[in-house]
């Protein structure tokens, strides 16, 4: 534990307001599938990355964690996952608490994963992972939970309108992490294909809630988008939060997306402290993504969408960085 939170560079029980998030990181699905990823894994103080690479006829093993969310973005090949259920003779793992190890599972429900699924497992939810024939490869992103409540972070509640079929939404101020939200590569690819073609003909007004689920806890929220050029053929407006780090898991489509360098014309946005806005960058760097790819934006950082024709996609996990560090959790799967 000590030498984890010397790597992280905090001491225990402070606030890590203003502590380092990582960098904006981006990996390809060609180099996930091959299992050289440079940065990985990758630890920050409110989450960490690692690859998952299970070959067909690995041995599944039954796991469960008292201090993370769990999310799985399946990058190549397949898997079925059983989720929920019990541990069959469960044993903690020794000097990590709330770790929980067993060879099988009873009951739980079984999701299948194909390239380009997405699924949330709450803390304390027993886990099987079995791959298929062609084996499995998945980006893993762990969110610490030990946190405190919200402060100011805008989340995907906040930033869309309001309308009268969807109000704004409260983000609970408790230790609720919500249940098992799974999407199912299929779902991601049709409400892409739903969106771009609203987009096309003109009527970018469908609502992506109204396609896939979209929840939010004191940790983490979600959202699903879809750029595209807008109908003045200019491309979305640049974003820049204090609050939260954005992570991207692409799903559909391609484009660019900048990163870095000088916001033009940057301002504030009335009614929420760390937000600002502007039309284009400045020096940026930009990074070719495709479905498959994965970002990591560090709070604080410009970050522009520049869609191809037909736009792209991509499912949005906004961690709250405003937490204590990491308690003793397992890193390494």
């Amino acid at each position: 534990m000590k030498q984890l939170l010397a790597v992280l560079g905090v001491a225990v029980g402070t606030s890590v307001a203003g502590v380092d998030q990582g960098p904006v990181a981006y990996w390809s699905a060609e180099d996930v599938r091959a299992g050289h990823v440079e940065g990985l894994p990758l630890i920050t103080p409110t989450h960490a990355f690692t690859l998952t690479q299970l070959p067909s006829g690995a041995q599944p093993a039954a796991e469960s964690h008292e201090g993370t969310t769990d999310v799985f973005f399946i990058v190549s090949g397949s898997a079925t996952m059983r989720v929920g259920g019990a541990i069959d003779s469960g044993t903690a793992l020794p000097g990590m608490p709330g770790e929980i190890r067993g060879r099988s599972m009873t009951g739980g429900r079984r999701y299948e994963m194909a390239p380009g699924a997405v699924i949330n497992i709450p803390p304390s939810t027993p886990m099987l992972v079995a791959p298929g024939p062609d084996g499995l490869t998945a980006i893993r992103l762990k969110i610490n939970v030990g946190m405190h409540p919200w402060s100011i972070a805008s989340t995907q509640q906040y930033t869309l309108p309001e309308t009268p079929a969807h109000p704004r939404v409260a983000v609970p101020l408790n230790t609720d992490q919500g249940g098992v939200v799974y999407w199912s590569a299929a779902s991601l690819r049709q409400a892409h294909e739903t969106l771009s073609a609203a987009a096309a003909q003109g009527q970018p007004s469908i609502d992506a809630r109204d396609l896939v689920p979209i929840p939010a806890t004191r940790t983490h929220a979600w959202n699903f988008l879809n750029r595209h050029m807008g109908a003045n053929g200019q491309p979305p407006g640049v974003e820049f939060h204090e609050g939260n780090t954005d992570i991207y898991f692409f799903v559909a489509g391609t484009g660019t997306l900048m990163t870095g360098g000088e916001i033009v014309s940057k301002e504030a946005i009335h009614g929420r402290p760390g937000e600002s806005r502007g039309p284009s960058i400045r020096n940026g760097k930009g990074y070719k993504v495709k479905a498959g790819d994965v970002i990591n934006m560090p709070p604080s950082t410009p970050h522009q969408s520049l869609p191809d024709p037909g736009g792209f996609s991509y499912i949005l996990v906004k961690v709250n960085v405003g937490m204590y560090p990491w308690a003793i959790v397992d890193l390494k799967q």
